[in-house]
């Protein structure tokens, strides 16, 4: 067996054998039982670190927190900082700034000196790129080589795990007892993120998703009452009271009959909503503006997409034949965007001429589908408004359809308020496929600032009540 392997596997069964000394150590749950979610924690980073080492994506972070050297000196542990740490940084750093010079060389619209200029500086840009990345990398394994229990705390089990348990507990608080939101600031916090970063993000979602997944499919019953887990009570839908209308007069006085039929409406199919959170959705998607018209299509308060709405049994709704071809120039621009800079990063020294040229082809032709997509999607939004008559641009159409469909995935989701957004936003099949909320930038503001404007209704709800 090759010694890099073997010194690989050595460290994992190291690492395997601090998690099972955690475990056992941490039987007696504490009030929040944290055992179960603090495997969860160290079970998915510990398989973070193994991806990172076979991926060739390792940049120093380690140990059961999976934090790199300079975070876990401000939370005051012994942390190694060598020679080989920082030029393997530097050189990363100067690593991925030449592959973003060589995608904007296979992007730019300027004018050439000479034919291929672009793509040839993309090449050379590219093949520097992966050269520098390639010895970025073999200082960072020289330097986790060096990596010991008594000279680095990341790899001491007895005080990570101390403080795995402190910054657990103190994200928890910051919180409100919101899991979620609680286990998205433990990470930014091992990732050494400012305080004011959002506590869920692209980045940190897939983290989120699992530890709370773990803990919602084998904790106690008693264990999850000790947390928020993001559910609506039904009540909330069933007897919202008449306080909720205080809320929303300033911001939304017309729509407020609307939303009160929907819920006279409400027959068991699908979930009993807030009438809050559904107010909330409908300021995050149009601003209550009842003309509103996406980029992509979408329109009215609650900016159903036309192949959505007729789904609903929406009956006037304006989908030309064009329609289709511009979702269809939009998953092509992406693909060939994707495919692109697929290219540039396989680039060699024998091959970057070739590749680099077709990379550039490629992005060229995304770019030129950008502009079709771009160009239709104009062109739909324009005769959408002068025509008027869509279901979805009717007010009470829209709202009446809208809480159907979010009605709906509540129920699907079983009252889950992130998942039931996240699967508004991106697709139930989304949150099926990642098994949570997608990580994608878009659903994942848009969960954030539905839960925004949700709990700002719910605070004045309280003012008054008070």
């Amino acid at each position: 067996m090759p010694l890099k392997k073997r010194l690989i596997e050595t460290e994992l069964s190291f690492l395997l054998f601090i998690v099972t000394i955690i475990c056992l150590a941490s039987a007696p749950a504490a009030s929040a039982n944290p055992s179960l979610i603090r495997q969860s924690i160290i079970h998915f980073n510990l398989e973070s670190y193994k991806k990172n080492l076979s991926d060739g994506s390792y940049k120093g972070a380690t140990g059961i927190l999976l934090m790199g050297p300079e975070v876990a000196r401000s939370f005051g542990l012994k942390a190694l900082i060598n020679q080989d740490y920082m030029v393997a940084k530097e050189l990363n750093n100067r690593g991925n700034q030449l592959f973003a010079r060589a995608v904007s060389a296979i992007t730019t619209q300027k004018k050439e000196n000479f034919s291929g200029e672009h793509s040839e500086r993309a090449g050379e840009l590219a093949l520097e790129s992966k050269e520098t990345l390639g010895l970025s990398r073999k200082y960072f394994e020289a330097y986790r080589s060096k990596l010991t229990p008594e000279i680095d705390d990341r790899l001491n089990r007895a005080t990570c795990s101390a403080l795995l348990d402190n910054l657990l507990g103190e994200s928890v608080k910051m919180a409100a007892y919101n899991l979620r939101d609680a286990l998205g600031i433990f990470h930014n916090r091992c990732q050494g993120l400012p305080e004011n970063s959002p506590a869920l993000s692209p980045k940190n979602v897939k983290f989120v998703n699992y530890v709370f997944h773990e803990f919602t499919q084998k904790a106690s019953d008693t264990d999850k009452e000790r947390f928020d887990l993001g559910k609506q009570a039904m009540r909330r839908g069933t007897n919202p009271g008449s306080l909720w209308k205080n809320a929303v007069k300033e911001e939304g006085p017309l729509f407020i009959s609307l939303v009160e039929k929907c819920l006279d409406k409400q027959k068991g199919d699908g979930y009993p909503v807030d009438p809050l959170l559904f107010i909330a959705l409908i300021k995050r998607e149009s601003n209550f503006d009842a003309r509103a018209v996406s980029y992509v299509g979408a329109a009215g308060l609650t900016q159903i997409m036309p192949k959505t709405g007729k789904g609903l049994g929406m009956k006037d709704i304006f989908m030309p034949s064009y329609f289709g071809e511009a979702i269809s120039l939009m998953e092509r621009q992406r693909k060939l965007r994707k495919r692109a800079r697929v290219l540039l990063s396989e680039v060699t020294a024998t091959n970057k001429t070739k590749l680099a040229k077709d990379a550039r082809g490629l992005m060229q032709k995304s770019l030129n589908c950008g502009r079709e997509r771009s160009k239709l999607f104009r062109r739909y939004k324009r005769e959408l408004l002068k025509k008027d008559r869509d279901d979805r641009l009717k007010p009470g159409k829209a709202i009446e359809y809208g809480y159907k469909y979010f009605s709906r995935l509540m129920k699907a989701q079983n009252a889950d308020i992130s998942l039931a957004l996240a699967s508004y936003n991106a697709g139930p099949h989304r949150v099926k496929q990642y098994n949570g909320i997608p990580p994608y930038k878009e659903t994942v503001s848009f969960r954030n600032i539905v839960l925004k404007y949700y709990r700002e209704y719910l605070n004045k709800i309280e003012g008054d009540d008070s």
